[in-house]
């Protein structure tokens, strides 16, 4: 069974005196770069019609930072499929550019073709996607050195990872030493089609380096259904970090054996449960020809006892308080009897019983499920995009419609990679998912959730040695920020800097909107009855016009400058 992770936010870090944002009309000072080539983006054809393939497409960053050099150097891939590295220096003002890196083959594009993709698992390695099925690793050198960022990067290994014809975009990827041997983790993603619908595939594969060569040593694939908001490798490489809205299993593993629950020799469930965060519903059946003298039910704050003509259904102590004057149970002409507890607590729970039960079941509550499924249906099976037409951006219009009626389901796993299981689950029921950016190197990305009005950052880390505990720690907050995104209805890119002195919410082709909410101005408010004056914490809204640019294609935000990439510039705006 796993273990439930709640995430209760720092209060120290939640600014309550916080009133919102003032337009400052003021212009933030910017400066830009024509890019020498433009930027290579690849739109979806008829074959990738689903709204998986919507999001991959529209939400992919074209902007990659090298987090292992703390200059400013980004890289994007070009038309000519180079790849091109561009510096800005901040005393300036000034970018420099330079091809780096020759994508392999140059393979003519196809029907089912990703877009290219750039990440650096280490100080000295990148790797590269040519959107056509091929991984490349390449020994770059050591970036962190000026006089080797103008020196050509090598390509090391060139490997078809997925065989003929399947296609990928990729996620995560780290490094790790052991015994001597460098081992390199790489997390793709692709989709695949199954009958009705189609799938989030992640594939988890290594490669060895032995001195010589790199040699593929594992593969690994989970699979499930509809999108995923966030993947990640663990840092111990033991575990995957997955939310989405729909739970992924592993479907093959390379190293061990994966069983299916399904041949699994069955539970005998005689009773099933189903929860919200105020109640629990217990359903079990009685035998034909029944007589409800014969059905007991005590239930106190912590104890429950369910039995028919001495026959215990459930027995035990529960996991939470429950209000247990407010129990009440309901028996049908059909013998369904339903009874309902009233939790202590808004909160969910992992199990019923402290320890577990055998005997039951938790469930989904099916017309919940079915809801989903519908209002999912014209999402993921008939919106085709046509191949033609410019994509200006991605309609997150949409993606709310999606959200809304699955977001119960939301929920942050930590998948073992040994036993294949859930290890521990956070159900984002009441923490909207917002976006993800990484504050430090080593570790996996943070995750922004919306928490009321605000949004909190959370840094995941890898499972405590010798202890069942997944820290999930609260690292900062955005003032309002929860509040101010979900009005933005056309929002493109959503991210803000490692320090969180402030947001963004990116357009794709006509706006920027940043906001400081460490940025107070004097303001006072009057109270309307009593006509009292109070001091309140205003932060500031700048609006940036990016219409004359052309579509945002990347960003990325540092603490003094945020930098936005179009098909032909690259811009940076400087926050003062």
């Amino acid at each position: 069974m796993s273990a439930l992770v709640e995430l209760h936010p720092n209060r120290r870090l939640l600014d309550y005196d916080f009133e919102g944002y003032k337009l400052n009309l003021q212009a933030l000072p910017h400066y830009t770069f024509d890019l020498l080539a433009p930027v290579d983006k690849v739109y979806p054809d008829e074959v990738q019609y689903s709204f998986i393939h919507a999001k991959l497409f529209a939400l992919h960053n074209h902007l990659v930072l090298d987090y292992w050099d703390y200059s400013l150097n980004y890289y994007y891939i070009d038309k000519e499929q180079q790849v091109r590295h561009v510096s800005f220096e901040s005393t300036n003002k000034s970018f420099q550019s330079n091809v780096i890196y020759d994508v392999p083959a140059h393979e003519e594009r196809r029907s089912g073709h990703f877009n290219l993709c750039l990440a650096f698992p280490s100080a000295n390695l990148a790797l590269v996607s040519d959107g056509t099925g091929y991984l490349h690793i390449i020994d770059t050198g050591s970036r962190n050195r000026p006089a080797a960022r103008c020196q050509p990067w090598q390509t090391v290994e060139s490997s078809l990872v997925l065989g003929a014809g399947k296609y990928f975009i990729i996620v995560d990827s780290r490094v790790q030493e052991i015994d001597s041997v460098e081992r390199l983790h790489c997390l793709l993603q692709s989709v695949e089609q199954n009958e009705s619908h189609f799938n989030s595939v992640l594939t988890w594969v290594t490669f060895d380096n032995d001195g010589q060569s790199w040699k593929q040593t594992s593969f690994r694939q989970v699979q499930g259904k509809g999108i995923v908001h966030y993947a990640a490798i663990e840092t111990s490489c033991t575990a995957l970090y997955i939310a989405s809205d729909n739970l992924f299993k592993f479907t093959s593993d390379s190293e061990k054996e994966v069983t299916d629950a399904v041949n699994d020799a069955p539970k005998a469930i005689i009773y099933t449960w189903l929860q919200t965060t105020e109640d629990i519903t217990i359903t079990l059946k009685l035998e034909a020809n029944f007589n409800k003298k014969l059905l007991h039910v005590s239930v106190t704050p912590l104890l429950i006892k369910v039995s028919y003509a001495g026959k215990a259904f459930v027995n035990g102590k529960l996991k939470n308080k429950v209000d247990s004057e407010l129990t009440t149970w309901n028996v049908q002409e059909n013998g369904q009897v339903d009874i309902l507890l009233t939790k202590s607590e808004s909160m969910l729970w992992d199990d019923l019983l402290e320890g577990g039960d055998a005997n039951g079941e938790q469930i989904m509550d099916a017309s919940l499920v079915e809801e989903v499924h519908r209002r999912l249906e014209h999402l993921c099976a008939e919106t085709e995009v046509t191949p033609d037409q410019s994509v200006p951006g991605f309609s997150t219009q949409d993606l709310e419609e999606c959200d809304a009626a699955s977001e119960e389901d939301t929920v942050l796993v930590r998948l073992d990679a040994t036993t294949h299981k859930i290890t521990h689950r956070a159900p984002l029921s009441v923490h909207q998912y917002l976006f993800s950016i990484r504050i430090e190197t080593q570790e996996v990305p943070t995750l922004a959730l919306r928490h009321d009005v605000d949004a909190c950052i959370w840094q995941p880390y890898a499972q405590l040695i010798n202890s069942n505990t997944w820290p999930v720690k609260h690292q900062g907050s955005l003032s309002a920020f929860g509040y101010v995104q979900s009005s933005k209805q056309n929002r493109k890119f959503v991210t803000c800097p490692p320090n969180f002195s402030y947001s963004v919410v990116c357009e794709a082709s006509k706006h920027i909107f940043i906001y400081q909410s460490d940025s107070y101005g004097d303001s006072q408010l009057r109270k309307r009855t009593g006509g009292a004056m109070k001091n309140v914490k205003i932060g500031q809204q700048h609006v940036f016009n990016i219409d004359k640019y052309g579509e945002v294609l990347g960003i990325n935000a540092t603490n003094e400058y945020l930098f936005i990439l179009t098909e032909t510039k690259l811009i940076a705006i400087e926050i003062q």
